[in-house]
């Protein structure tokens, strides 16, 4: 009789480790997680994911694999993400573009399309202007450009400088002239050669540029920058612009709210890493992680205001 419930009590207990190996093996992350960066390899958003890369593996204990995609100002990659099994394995870097893509009406899904998992870095947009006497700060420009337009330069005709800048003008209340340029350091030099009045970049575009008693003047940014430590936020000034550039991680929508968890916990551990540090102080960012609640109103602050600004220039193509 003993032996017999011995040997019943082994098979139960054999039951219960293979449930829990069985578990063990369904839990999140068991296999080789894809980031894929929706652009070519070796720009901002690339070497920030590969910054990334090591110390999230390290955090998760399995590898992560990540896969350039280019195209379509990234929609290619976007669409490969959402194209992927919503079980947190497959993810890709949401960013302002997410925004104007929707709105110039370049791809074919919606924002609510994804899960946004987290924001990881934040870089404002800063107003910089050519060297004048007709201002010296903020409230001085605002005064001038109120009674007579001014040319301010942005990098690419949709792009989120552009639509930041359209968002600037409308929160001054100032006469703009529009000027794109193919990329940042082309709309700096304009504005150092006195073809345009100023620039609206990131501050890794404009640092080198306001160097010595000819450089450009920044008068106000959306957020406080490690570049440009001196440069006061319009929200001092009493203008409601905070929206700033930024790069987390996001997948389709339908995520598991344990996998979710999981690479949360991940990411806070993750970006404590002094190489991860150091590559986004590099790139002129900074290190300001979103997460929950705050991340959906934060990601939703974005939304509304550059998506409509956005429409707006789609219609005038």
């Amino acid at each position: 009789m003993l032996k017999r419930l011995l040997s019943v009590l082994a098979v139960c207990a054999a039951s219960f480790t293979g449930g829990a190996t069985a578990y063990a093996q369904d839990a999140f992350p068991s296999d080789t997680i894809t980031i894929i960066v929706q652009y070519g390899a070796g720009g901002g958003t690339d070497n920030f994911v590969r910054a990334l890369e090591a110390p999230l593996e390290k955090a998760f204990g399995v590898d992560v694999a990540i896969k350039n995609i280019a195209g379509g100002g990234g929609a290619v990659g976007m669409a490969q993400a959402l194209a992927a099994k919503p079980d947190g394995y497959t993810v890709t870097i949401p960013n302002n573009a997410f925004y104007t893509l929707i709105g110039m009406g370049n791809v074919n899904f919606k924002l609510n399309d994804f899960d946004y998992i987290a924001a990881l870095v934040l870089e404002p947009y800063v107003l910089t202007l050519a060297r004048s006497d007709r201002w010296t700060d903020l409230e001085s420009f605002v005064k001038v450009a109120k009674e007579e337009p001014v040319k301010l330069g942005f990098s690419g005709v949709g792009s989120s400088t552009h639509i930041m800048t359209m968002a600037i003008a409308q929160a001054l209340d100032i006469k703009v002239q529009f000027v794109p340029y193919g990329g940042g350091s082309e709309a700096s030099a304009a504005a150092l050669g006195g073809h345009i009045d100023g620039v609206v970049l990131s501050p890794s575009d404009v640092v080198s540029a306001i160097e010595g008693e000819k450089g450009l003047l920044p008068v106000a940014a959306t957020g406080t920058s490690s570049l440009l430590p001196m440069v006061p936020t319009f929200t001092s000034s009493n203008y409601d612009l905070t929206i700033q550039q930024w790069r987390g991680i996001a997948g389709p929508a339908g995520i598991p709210e344990d996998a979710k968890k999981k690479w949360q916990e991940a990411l806070e551990q993750a970006i404590q890493d002094p190489a991860f540090r150091k590559a986004a102080e590099n790139l002129g960012t900074e290190v300001l992680p979103i997460f929950g609640d705050e991340l959906q109103e934060f990601v939703k602050a974005g939304s509304d205001v550059m998506i409509p600004l956005t429409e707006q220039v789609a219609k005038q193509q």
